[in-house]
């Protein structure tokens, strides 16, 4: 939360320059006056207007934030918002990033970590860069280079980046490349070296069997991974009106015979086995998120995973299990 001074000597209370418009996003502005808040971004404006109680306005504007989000196009972008709050006496302007999805206690935006890159199939490292940082690359043995990313959110294409790494790949994100000499070892590549620094490791993975699946975690990042295939489930129920039919040959006869049309629901069960902590907490994410793609052929297809609850055990290694809900369909209509 930020503030300032607006109308001399009061105050304002407005949301930090990057922010979740799943989380509350308000705006409290001391004052008597009648308040007017205006909300812009992509092409589209909304006005929400206040009358003071006790000497202040509260207003909560996640709900506009999140009306510029569309599901075809723009989950996975952060969107610049620009706010106007005004009165008779003084008007107070911010803009602020808004990134589709939610921060819980004790969570840290952009992280370091550590991710599996799964050579074989798509894949792209999401990575949140703010106004004058800079992003740096390097893989194997190599030396880092510079890499220019607009301010945002952005989904990094990895294979493109460093085509040709064998085992690890860094991204680095930092305002000042320090005056000291690195240590290009595995080991030292991936310790935090100076304050506002970055480190994120890719590890290589080369496995192509399994089932691959993409979603966007509760920080509006795409995540991945290759899970082992499962048992798999057909659940068959009757669908639309009964059918009947007068049935007779030369010893039975029946009236009533109902037939009726069927669908098909299959679910695939899937495991990541032996992952550590961060690995379990990262694909935990995958119960949170409305859109979960699965990779086939070429192309990703919408699923969803079954209902249940998710048992985190506080093991150094343990099993992650889901079952994956393919498309309903209509196997034979009447």
């Amino acid at each position: 939360m930020r503030t300032a001074i607006f109308e001399n000597n009061h105050q304002i209370w407005y949301p930090d320059a990057v922010c979740f418009c799943f989380n509350p996003q308000e705006i409290t502005v001391q004052t008597n006056n009648t308040v007017t808040i205006s909300i812009a971004a992509n092409g589209k404006k909304y006005t929400d207007v206040r009358s003071s109680y006790s000497g202040k306005v509260y207003a909560d504007i996640s709900c506009y934030m999140r009306s510029f989000f569309s599901v075809d196009t723009s989950l996975l972008q952060s969107i610049r918002v620009s706010v106007t709050v005004s009165t008779s006496v003084d008007n107070f302007s911010f803009t602020t990033d808004s990134i589709w999805g939610a921060i819980n206690i004790g969570e840290v935006f952009n992280a370091p970590r550590v991710v599996r890159w799964f050579r074989k199939f798509p894949f792209t490292f999401s990575l949140f860069v703010a106004e004058g940082a800079t992003v740096r690359f390097r893989y194997d043995q190599n030396r880092y280079v510079t890499k220019n990313l607009s301010a945002g959110l952005n989904h990094i294409n990895v294979a493109g980046l460093v085509p040709s790494a064998k085992d690890f790949a860094v991204i680095r994100l930092d305002e000042d490349l320090p005056a000291s000499t690195f240590e290009y070892t595995f080991d030292n590549t991936f310790t935090p070296i100076g304050d506002g620094a970055v480190i994120n490791r890719l590890v290589v993975g080369s496995s192509e069997c399994g089932i691959y699946l993409r979603w966007i975690d509760r920080h509006g990042f795409y995540q991945y991974w290759l899970f082992q295939i499962g048992d798999n489930i057909l659940q068959v129920s009757t669908n639309g009106e009964l059918l009947y039919q007068t049935f007779s040959d030369n010893k039975y006869a029946y009236y009533g015979v109902s037939r009726q049309s069927k669908k098909m629901q299959k679910s695939i069960k899937a495991c990541a086995t032996l992952i550590d902590q961060d690995t379990f907490d990262m694909l935990s994410t995958l119960h949170t998120s409305p859109l979960i793609d699965l990779y086939h052929e070429g192309k990703w297809f919408p699923v969803r995973l079954a209902t249940g609850t998710v048992n985190h055990l506080r093991k150094p290694l343990q099993d992650f299990e889901i079952e994956i809900m393919l498309p309903e369909i209509i196997s034979q209509i009447l």
